[in-house]
């Protein structure tokens, strides 16, 4: 109920701040605050739960409970780290990012025992409006990956003009419900928390006078916008 609540909220204080240009459907910024919380729920539930068991019967500090709070603290903040510039009004300052930034903002949601992550190889600056949608690309790679795999992201050499995130794991797929958001004519009553993070990436790549791209191959998802031509 709480999660609910905190949904709404937040999607209505982020459907007034938008500009008219940016308006997109209230239901949208409700789903993207029931994403947010779900993926926050998580480390934030370890952490509490970690509190508790912190110090073992003989008053001493449980190394493996430290450790587990630690990361859980640590993916909670870069889950808002990335939340505020691919999501909010924190991407203010993103006109300054470089696809290094990109790539450690990304970085800070991975687990990096599960998933293999190939950040940028450049200091490209795509821009403020690029840097969201590259953003909100990677999230829609992530989804597309079973509990391993490999997440790549290129825009540098032969690429330079072109934003690319490639999702590679033994059944790599998007679901069925994220293809149909990807859809110019999806109908956003017709969404869930599940398939938001597709409809938000093609309507930002539209934003942006671009064709936002997906190439499905064995084991494999590419996800491409083209930034010229």
């Amino acid at each position: 109920m709480y999660v609910v609540a905190c949904g709404k909220f937040i999607g209505r204080y982020l459907d007034s701040v938008m500009t008219e240009q940016q308006q997109i459907p209230f239901r949208v910024t409700e789903l993207l605050c029931s994403r947010l919380c779900h993926d926050l729920i998580s480390p934030v539930a370890a952490v509490s739960n970690g509190l508790e068991l912190m110090v073992d019967e003989n008053g001493q500090l449980d190394p493996e409970v430290s450790d587990l709070v630690g990361f859980s603290i640590g993916q909670a903040a870069g889950w808002l780290m990335l939340f505020r510039v691919a999501y909010g009004l924190g991407g203010d300052n993103a006109d300054a990012m470089t696809l290094g930034d990109i790539g450690r903002l990304v970085d800070g949601v991975i687990e990096g025992e599960k998933i293999q992550f190939d950040p940028p190889t450049d200091d490209f600056l795509p821009g403020r409006d690029a840097v969201k949608l590259l953003l909100n690309m990677a999230m829609l790679g992530l989804e597309a990956l079973p509990n391993r795999g490999r997440l790549s992201i290129a825009a540098g050499e032969g690429l330079k003009r072109n934003l690319v995130v490639v999702a590679e794991a033994k059944g790599a797929a998007l679901r069925p419900e994220s293809v149909e958001a990807l859809s110019p004519g999806c109908d956003p009553e017709t969404l869930t928390a599940r398939s938001v993070q597709g409809f938000l990436t093609a309507w930002l790549a539209r934003e942006m006078g671009r064709d936002l791209h997906v190439e499905s191959a064995d084991g494999s998802i590419r996800i491409s916008v083209a930034l010229a031509g």
